[in-house]
């Protein structure tokens, strides 16, 4: 449910993004469209945002579910690294958001329970939100700055 949901709203808004850009490319910008494109973008970003912490919630509820197939914990069950070596997780942050097993050793390994992808696309969307934004903001301070003095001359 929530791919087909992501699979209709990411093509809808990359089409509104796509006549937003042409549009704003043949002549200047109204103001609305700036803050439109603001809003579209922070709200994109938002449910990329949203995605990433419902893979992560997902991955830790998982991981702390008890019961007879407990152990090793099934995020860490890939193949090719040591599960039954696995003493529990840990929340990565930076550079992207993810779920690493950590070993008895205290190394540990990523696991793909949270696309990798996901974080740079909300930081992207995110910057590219900001700089509409502040399009907008000049494009408001230049409009007052011209009617000032206009109404001054």
């Amino acid at each position: 449910m929530l791919l087909l949901l992501f699979l209709v709203l990411v093509p809808v808004f990359f089409g509104t993004l796509v006549a937003l850009l042409v549009r704003s490319g043949r002549a200047a910008f109204d103001r609305r469209w700036e803050r439109l494109l603001a809003l579209l973008l922070s709200g994109a970003a938002l449910l990329v945002l949203g995605l990433v912490l419902l893979h992560l919630a997902g991955a830790v509820f998982t991981a702390e579910e008890g019961g007879t197939d407990s152990s090793p914990m099934r995020p860490c069950r890939i193949p090719g690294n040591p599960a039954e070596h696995v003493i529990g997780y840990r929340i990565d942050l930076v550079p992207v958001v993810g779920f690493s097993c950590v070993l008895t050793d205290g190394s540990s390994y990523g696991t793909d329970e949270v696309p990798a992808h996901l974080t740079p696309l909300a930081v992207g969307l995110g910057l590219l939100a900001a700089g509409a934004r502040s399009a907008d903001r000049r494009r408001t301070r230049a409009e007052e700055a011209n009617g000032l003095t206009a109404q001054s001359s």
